[in-house]
């Protein structure tokens, strides 16, 4: 079958009608490079696959020259000694370097590990050791943050824009001097292609295994979110970080696939620079995170601003209503929430032209996907009844498993599930309704921050007795991170400490993963194991309210 054989048909009149129809095409053998690129290149060569905006300043690369810059830098990992199977770290923002990264990984069949630049110190290095990464593609700003790190693994670091020094490699200089063409190694399907760092409440973050096969999974469902896309003249955007598997599975690689132009903004966010790149570059179909659109709503664009879009794309965390009414009159389009996990995403979708999905669903299954609603034994529940959101194991946007880490993998499954972590319930009409997490994973502006991973470096300090860290409500992120702290005896609290155990962990994981407030407590409640109990940390020693004062 052809490789538009899985896109849905644009004259499917209802639900009812796509579900019945609807076939998988995955064959056994894919690359993703040939899947978003090359088959392009090949066919129409000239038409625009990136448009790059920086401040204003409009470059434009065709599939052809995708696929010649991306073949070349192929051959450069060659001969840094890049073989099938290494792991790639490429920690870049929206960077055209970081696309011909990911490209020339999947050629040589290497697997990609987006990190994103947030991250220094311990929980950088933790994610360069625990995929034993031989290449890091970085910036000037995150070449230098690996100094003094121990990372036994990495054998070169590629610095874009010219700014290697010493032993650093510049990544310019590998698309130069190579002008062969570059064959994609013949992979299978369900060969690893990415790994995805996710933090979770139960140790260290777990890097999330997907495969070659991830460019068609995704698709049935951004179709039904960007109301039956591709249309002619459509254009996509996101304003969310490459590193991410919501922007890069739920626009970048659907986008290039179906042969449409992604821009391209390198930089720093700003509200007024989405306005201004959407009517610039006449956007049809954004995917705005729940927490940029909520950022939107607070600074909303002028009254003469006019933009072309078809529908907007949304997910990450749980939509504030007011914000979601906010999005469709300012932009006069539908808003679909896009339901998904790390381990298994685009599960569940809005499509406003196909049915009306109540305010409080998520939208309905997505087409070639099995979900149902489990409880602890891994038993279907009926409908409306809640419980724990679980997905069928053949659903080839599942994670192929956590990286070395098979017993953590099996525990995911039961009973044929792939248990997501959430809580949720099914009605008989196929809507989804999410309720949050069913463990404690923190959600600040839709990054995902794991509490162990900060209580184990606020422990790094030699004042730090036991900590225990919660998420509380907060209107400008969605969630606040904060810290219950017992200190050592005889040790006094303080703001300056506070401060201080807040600027550890900022420089050792990342900005979003600092607690916004410290509480210091003379105990912490735990259960006969030694786990934190979250719940009562939450309720006896934080009060939401507190963390806005």
């Amino acid at each position: 079958m052809g490789v538009h054989a899985v896109l849905i048909r644009t004259d499917i009149s209802s639900y009812e009608q796509l579900i019945e129809e609807f076939k998988w095409s995955i064959p056994e053998r894919l690359n993703l490079a040939t899947e978003i690129c090359d088959r392009h290149a090949s066919s129409t060569p000239l038409a625009a696959a990136i448009i790059e905006d920086i401040d204003g300043v409009v470059r434009k690369y065709t599939f052809a020259d995708i696929k010649r810059l991306s073949d070349s830098l192929a051959h450069a990992f060659i001969e840094l000694g890049v073989c099938r199977g290494d792991r790639v770290v490429v920690s870049l923002g929206q960077d055209v370097e970081a696309l011909l990264a990911h490209l020339a990984c999947f050629k040589v069949g290497a697997i990609s590990v987006p990190v994103a630049g947030l991250y220094s110190g311990d929980g950088l290095a933790f994610r360069i050791n625990d995929c034993e990464a031989c290449l890091f593609i970085t910036n000037r700003v995150g070449a230098d943050k690996l100094s003094g790190l121990n990372l036994p693994s990495l054998r070169h670091t590629v610095v874009i824009q010219q700014k290697a020094v010493g032993s650093e490699v510049d990544f310019d200089s590998l698309l130069v001097g190579r002008d062969a063409e570059f064959m994609p190694v013949d992979t299978m399907a369900d060969e690893p292609a990415f790994i995805f760092y996710t933090s979770g409440t139960t140790g260290s973050p777990k890097g999330v295994l997907h495969a070659h096969r991830m460019a068609r999974a995704h698709l049935p469902c951004v179709q039904l979110g960007f109301e039956m896309a591709p249309q002619i003249g459509d254009v996509f955007w996101t304003a969310s970080d490459w590193s991410w598997l919501g922007s890069l599975g739920d626009l970048v690689f659907p986008a290039l696939f179906l042969g449409h132009p992604v821009v391209v903004t390198p930089g720093r966010f700003s509200v007024q620079r989405a306005y201004d790149v959407m009517q610039r570059h006449r956007i049809s179909c954004p995917f705005l995170a729940t927490a940029v659109l909520r950022k939107m709503s607070k600074e909303p664009p002028l009254s003469e601003a006019r933009f072309q879009v078809r529908a907007i794309m949304t997910g990450g965390e749980a939509m504030p209503p007011e914000v979601l009414k906010w999005a469709r009159k300012a932009f006069d389009a539908p808003v679909n929430d896009e339901f998904g996990l790390t381990e298994s995403n685009q599960t569940a979708v809005g499509c406003t032209s196909l049915y009306s999905t109540p305010s409080s669903s998520v939208g309905r299954i997505a087409p070639g996907k099995r979900v149902a609603i489990i409880d602890d034994e891994g038993i279907e529940l009926a409908p409306g009844v809640h419980g724990e959101i679980a997905i069928w194991h053949d659903s080839p946007s599942n994670m192929l498993g956590y990286w070395n880490r098979p017993e953590q993998s099996a525990q995911k499954f039961v009973g044929g599930w792939m248990r997501s972590g959430d809580q949720g319930a099914l009605d008989e009409h196929g809507y989804l309704y999410y309720f949050g997490r069913m463990d404690d994973l923190i959600l600040v502006n839709g990054l995902r921050v794991g509490p162990e991973e900060v209580e184990a470096e606020l422990l790094m300090h030699p004042a730090v007795a036991e900590a225990a860290v919660i998420g509380v409500p907060d209107d400008s992120s969605g969630a606040a991170i904060v810290a219950a702290v017992k200190l050592q005896e005889g040790i006094e609290g303080g703001d300056l400490l506070a401060e201080e155990l807040k600027g550890l962990v900022k420089r050792n994981l990342a900005a979003h993963c600092y607690p916004k407030r410290i509480v210091f407590v003379e105990t912490i409640p735990v259960t006969s194991t030694g786990k934190v109990r979250r719940g009562e940390v939450r309720n006896s020693f934080i009060q939401p309210s507190q963390v806005l004062a």
